[in-house]
């Protein structure tokens, strides 16, 4: 199989962060979009060299706790059922808080530069069925974990330690059965981009982004919870001093919303305007957004217009009239049908690397006459 590597190219109008040209973030008037484009969906790689696969030799093998290992093409990949269906992704590292990521000088440097939420986005995605892979192989009763591989490797990116490792993670094998997890080679009704996987991806919906492997080159069924670099050194929060266990991995979405309208810097005229924007929470549903604007002083409900489609996000809009000219602070808050509502402070503040941020998030306005 040929596997070459290239510099990733970015549209101009996708925002480029500090981290090494492997980051780029969606401009926040894309977030208003129900679908990002893919030209504006953002990038977030672990080294600058994208894998350049040839789709005509590509082969991707299945093995482990397994009866029958198989090689796959692309072409038999795509013989299987398709499935299609919205999926809302986010990097588990978007909306950082500054102060936070100030006190990790193994994070921070990758990060700093990523203000807002525009590490995130929504599309289509096309694929089969994970589990009609695995049951083209016969997981045996044995299996624990899927551990996927991806064809994107080189040193750490923080700290370059290891001087070599490849993009590993792994899923318990409950998630890896279930029938909306996918091995995804449409993006928004086009072939995979190269920056977000060409030719196969796996796709793990309700999961923060760095589970869903692009360049996929094999499936690894384990009988036994998977060590890589990238599942136990990577991605984790540290727990409240004290907790028995330090760390803990990150997978499913918090309960989150953002204002998307208006955008930052955008003047607001006075008189009635229609404050808009998103919500989510991994696998769970949406049940309330709330508004306030004066600080979180005092709430009201804003209305979902835009239900999910599949795994994808929440629109919700909210009729404000501001009293007058002046400087204003907008926030909004989602429930989920769990009952879990987002925190007014960021959750982990004895974390200093401020992974899974999905606090409350101060919306500065400017609103003036017309």
């Amino acid at each position: 199989m040929v596997i070459q590597s290239r510099i990733a190219k970015a549209k101009p109008q996708i925002i480029p962060t500090n981290a090494g040209g492997r980051t780029f973030a969606v401009p926040p008037k894309a977030l208003q979009n129900n679908i990002v484009p893919n030209d504006l969906f953002y990038i977030r790689n672990h080294w600058k060299e994208v894998p350049d696969i040839d789709v005509a030799s590509y082969r991707l093998a299945v093995d482990g706790e397994v009866e029958r290992p198989i090689s796959l093409t692309f072409d038999e990949i795509k013989q299987l059922p398709q499935k299609r269906f919205q999926v809302t992704f986010e990097c588990c590292g978007n909306s950082p808080v500054p102060e936070y990521w100030a006190k990790s000088t193994r994070t921070s440097s990758v990060m700093e530069q990523i203000k807002g939420h525009g590490i995130m986005g929504n599309a289509e995605w096309a694929g089969v069925s994970l589990a009609d892979v695995l049951e083209l192989s016969g997981v045996k009763s044995s299996a624990v974990e899927v551990m996927f591989e991806g064809a994107d490797h080189g040193p750490d990116e923080i700290v370059g330690d290891p001087a070599e490792v490849t993009y590993e993670r792994a899923i318990p094998i409950a998630k890896a059965t279930h029938a909306d997890t996918l091995l995804a080679y449409e993006m928004n009704g086009d072939p995979l981009p190269p920056p977000h996987g060409f030719p196969l991806r796996l796709l793990v919906p309700g999961w923060y982004g760095m589970t869903s492997i692009k360049w996929l080159m094999g499936i690894h069924v384990l009988d036994h919870e998977f060590q890589g670099f990238y599942q136990k050194e990577r991605y984790m929060t540290m727990n409240e001093p004290g907790s028995e266990i330090a760390y803990t991995a990150y997978t499913t979405m918090k309960i989150k919303s953002i204002i998307t309208n208006p955008v930052p810097g955008e003047i607001v005229p006075t008189g009635d305007y229609v404050v808009a924007g998103k919500a989510w929470s991994g696998e769970d549903d949406v049940v309330k957004v709330e508004i306030s604007s004066d600080g979180g002083d005092t709430w009201d409900d804003a209305q979902i217009t835009v239900k999910k489609s599949g795994y994808s996000w929440y629109r919700w809009e909210y009729n404000w009239t501001a009293p007058g000219p002046g400087s204003y602070i907008l926030k909004s808050r989602a429930t989920n049908d769990k009952g879990e509502t987002q925190p007014m402070e960021f959750p982990n503040k004895w974390d200093g690397r401020g992974y899974g941020n999905n606090m409350v998030f101060p919306h500065p306005v400017e609103v003036k006459d017309r």
